[in-house]
């Protein structure tokens, strides 16, 4: 089909008034005054703005559905059996009708990425998915887009009411280094040209951390204050394969030089609850200042408890433009870069030709204007949404 007359946004920074057209379930082309082909539906876009579908880097949307669906608010992606869990795959834990009954395309999203939660350790990889579909298999974009690591007051919550560690920070952190270090000495052994005796414990878990430190997999760790962040990056800096990604970003004001000097992207989660003490202490101005100095910066709205809005991204957009007041700047936040972090930048996430056909159609600019809504969502080329479907999940 051809999509004509629009304003397209290609979550890039740019926007051009242009048209786009969809074969199959890419991108074929975007220019100016293209010239319909035999038999090809046209959409009229004008006056309206055209968007990459939003990108929700960490969620539990498949994980907790419906108390009607199938397999009904499991938290399966959240192991509480041990601590230390990273051979986890949360692929596993996804259920496509699930994702598909909360319509999140009537929402602008058209992928997410779904990760252990964050009360253990290390909890397993992260995998990205389409938001509308059935089976698993043809829904998800990426398998193994991250480990998924926690340094919160969780691990303390989970554990600490079992009697069992982690009970205390000094636990927390220790055993962070201390299993980085297994796995690195592991590694060693495994290297051909070291002649030291394998160790016959190794197991699965250091053979799943030694992807992280040879840079495979990156390390999302999800911090709960500006002083864990930095104890993190201070144990990871004896490891420089290893490709860090914040999580949270509570407490950071702007002026950690040691996240800008290494550009270590972010994403930023937002509160649960007005209970959540440690989202309390998020400061855009923060946020804003560090994405100013070239930080890569991604939302991802509320994942840690199941309590997820369907509209927490543009949420998180439209606060971030009351800093910014600069839309092409804050949709990068929403679509690209959350793209990119979690490695399907080549996929989906922008408005370019060859890349799947993720795209919104807005009759306004949401991050400018309360008033708009969405025309359509084509998630892959296909209509998700329409304008006036009825809501089935509220």
């Amino acid at each position: 089909m051809l999509i004509k007359n629009g304003r397209v946004h290609n979550g890039l920074g740019d926007v051009v008034s242009q048209d786009l057209r969809i074969n199959g379930d890419q991108i074929q082309t975007i220019g100016p005054n293209l010239a319909a082909l035999d038999g090809e539906e046209i959409f009229d876009a004008s006056g309206m703005e055209i968007f990459p579908g939003f990108v929700q880097p960490l969620s539990n949307w498949g994980v907790n559905g419906s108390m009607t669906e199938i397999r009904p608010s499991s938290n399966d992606n959240d192991e509480r059996s041990n601590p230390i869990m990273p051979e986890l795959d949360a692929f596993y834990a996804f259920n496509g009708r699930a994702a598909t009954a909360q319509q999140l395309g009537a929402f602008g999203l058209t992928s997410c990425g779904v990760g252990p939660a964050d009360n253990n350790l290390f909890g397993g990889t992260i995998a990205m998915f389409c938001v509308d579909g059935i089976n698993p298999y043809r829904m998800c974009l990426k398998r193994g887009c991250g480990m998924m690591a926690s340094v919160t007051p969780n691990l303390k919550k989970t554990y600490g009411s079992k009697q069992q560690a982690p009970q205390t920070r000094m636990w927390t952190f220790a055993n962070f280094s201390l299993q980085l270090r297994k796995a690195a000495d592991s590694q060693k052994q495994s290297d051909p040209s070291n002649d030291t005796p394998k160790d016959p414990g190794q197991d699965d878990k250091l053979e799943a951390l030694k992807k992280v430190l040879d840079g495979q997999l990156p390390l999302f760790v999800s911090c709960d204050s500006k002083t864990s962040a930095r104890q993190v990056w201070d144990i990871l800096k004896d490891y420089p394969q290893v490709k860090l990604v914040l999580v949270n970003g509570f407490g950071l004001t702007g002026d950690e030089e040691w996240i800008v000097e290494n550009k270590i992207p972010l994403i930023v989660r937002t509160a649960a609850s007005p209970l959540d003490r440690d989202a309390m202490t998020l400061d855009w101005n923060g946020i804003a200042k560090l994405w100013e100095q070239g930080v890569p910066v991604a939302f991802s709205g509320t994942y840690t408890n199941g309590l997820s809005a369907r509209e927490d991204m543009l949420w998180n957009g439209i606060e971030m433009m009351k800093i910014l007041h600069d839309s092409s700047a804050v949709l990068p936040m929403l679509t690209s870069v959350p793209a990119k972090i979690m490695g399907v930048d080549h996929l989906t996430g922008s408005l370019q030709e060859g890349l799947r056909a993720d795209i919104v159609i807005w009759s306004g600019n949401p991050l400018e204007s309360y008033q708009a809504h969405i025309v359509r969502t084509y998630q892959g080329g296909r209509i998700i949404y329409r304008e006036g479907d009825e809501m089935k999940c509220m």
